[in-house]
């Protein structure tokens, strides 16, 4: 992911950025990214089936729809973060049981309110995790 997506939402008063991922399998991601030891965003990637952007968004308290939606509806987005909806075909084929996979950036940082950056981060994520090794079929 482009760093300077990532460094729009990081607080400013910070010194020491970690990022911290269990797994990095195409939908079972969950990075979280802390400043001085507190985490400020997380990232996620997850296999669904027959959900809807409003639903996987609204399953989470830190997004917040103010009525940023793509006009393709693939995505929507507030000033706490976003969900989209990605193409994978190649790791699709090992979860033949779920059929779409989202990513989810959240910005657990209560006084920011940066709705563009916070698009841009979704954005940037979504076509990291789209444009990568597993979900394109290619070697790593």
């Amino acid at each position: 992911m482009p760093t300077a997506s990532l460094d729009a939402v990081l607080p400013r008063s910070g010194s020491t950025v970690k990022a911290d991922a269990q797994s990095r399998e195409v939908g079972r991601t969950h990075c979280k990214v802390s400043v001085d030891g507190k985490t400020v965003l997380s990232a996620f990637s997850e296999w669904k089936r027959d959900a809807s952007i409003a639903t996987v968004a609204g399953s989470n308290p830190y997004i917040e729809l103010d009525g940023q939606r793509s006009e393709d509806g693939t995505y929507a987005w507030s000033s706490k973060g976003g969900v989209r909806l990605i193409s994978c075909p190649a790791a699709a084929k090992e979860h033949p049981d779920m059929n779409q996979l989202f990513v989810r950036v959240l910005i657990y940082d209560k006084k920011f309110s940066d709705i563009h950056a916070a698009k841009n981060l979704l954005l940037a994520y979504a076509r990291s995790v789209a444009d990568s090794a597993a979900c394109r079929g290619t070697a790593s």
